[in-house]
């Protein structure tokens, strides 16, 4: 409550003073295959959106949202396993959500071509994550799947970024950003969570 309260202030003095509002969205998808039959595979989805409030030239509050889903699955070579129990295949699933607020600083003029700018500032990180297992009987060929259940964690973090746009109208530009979240003054962790997404900027 005391959040929506503080974001539907900073509306009504937006409007009131008539700043700028700035208003991304971007995604972000990685697919790798693996293994000697290519019989493997890893995808991550990101995607997420960000306001900010300009209340000064250079200097606006943020406002952001992402969210991440990485998924890995590995299917095993047991052609040449005649009895036992083996693992026929598994998988992995890790999704994180991320919402934040802070400061954003641009670096340059809002009119110009190229504008880079840094934000930071506090952020809660939700993580969720299950597995699943595959186990075949190669004497009988009965299979059956094991399920880990979902494991779920939250806590504080901090947040920081560095994205650079460029205007392709007066109103509209392409960015590029690499953010970092991170549990709370646990610094030696910033580099174990960079996301590069691309996506665009709108301002009115």
């Amino acid at each position: 409550m005391k959040k929506m309260l503080l974001a539907l202030s900073i509306l009504i003095f937006a409007n009131h003073a008539k700043a700028v509002t700035e208003l991304d969205f971007n995604f972000a998808y990685d697919k790798s295959v693996f293994g000697a039959d290519r019989q493997n595979k890893s995808t991550s989805r990101t995607y997420g959106g960000s306001i900010a409030f300009y209340f000064f030239e250079m200097t606006a509050i943020e406002f952001n949202y992402s969210e991440k889903e990485d998924e890995t699955i590995v299917n095993h070579d047991t052609s040449n396993i005649s009895s036992g129990l083996v693992i026929d295949s598994d998988s992995q699933t890790i999704t994180s959500q991320t919402y934040g607020v802070g400061i954003r600083q641009a670096l340059a003029s809002r009119k110009s071509f190229l504008v880079p700018s840094i934000s930071f500032g506090w952020a809660r990180q939700k993580f969720q994550s299950s597995a699943t297992a595959i186990i075949v009987d190669k004497a009988t060929s009965a299979s059956t799947t094991y399920n880990s259940g979902v494991s779920r964690a939250e806590y504080d973090s901090v947040f920081g970024s560095f994205a650079l746009k460029i205007q392709l109208t007066k109103f509209m530009s392409l960015k590029g950003s690499v953010k970092t979240a991170f549990k709370a003054f646990e610094w030696n962790e910033a580099k174990d969570q960079l996301s590069y997404a691309a996506g665009l900027s709108w301002i009115f």
